[in-house]
């Protein structure tokens, strides 16, 4: 399991995260220290407090953590 923090100011990173998040092959959740959500759900997220950082976990084998790492950073999604 890897944890990953990230922050998601607007409409277009929450759908860019979901779309990342979407076409990995692990299981994604996103926690904001009150509840947790499928990563890979835009619902899911939008229940989420966005006004501080969140903490993504990626669970599963075989994670390319750099590659999902860099996709958020393109974005600017890394807290």
């Amino acid at each position: 399991m890897t944890d990953i923090p990230v922050l998601l100011n607007d409409k277009d990173q929450i759908e860019k995260f979901v779309q990342i998040n979407s076409s990995l092959e692990c299981q994604v959740d996103v926690s904001d220290g009150r509840i947790s959500i499928n990563g890979k759900s835009i619902i899911g997220l939008l229940s989420l407090s966005l006004f501080d950082p969140l903490h993504v976990s990626l669970i599963g084998e075989n994670i390319n953590v750099s590659k999902v790492v860099s996709a958020y950073k393109k974005y600017n999604l890394i807290a």
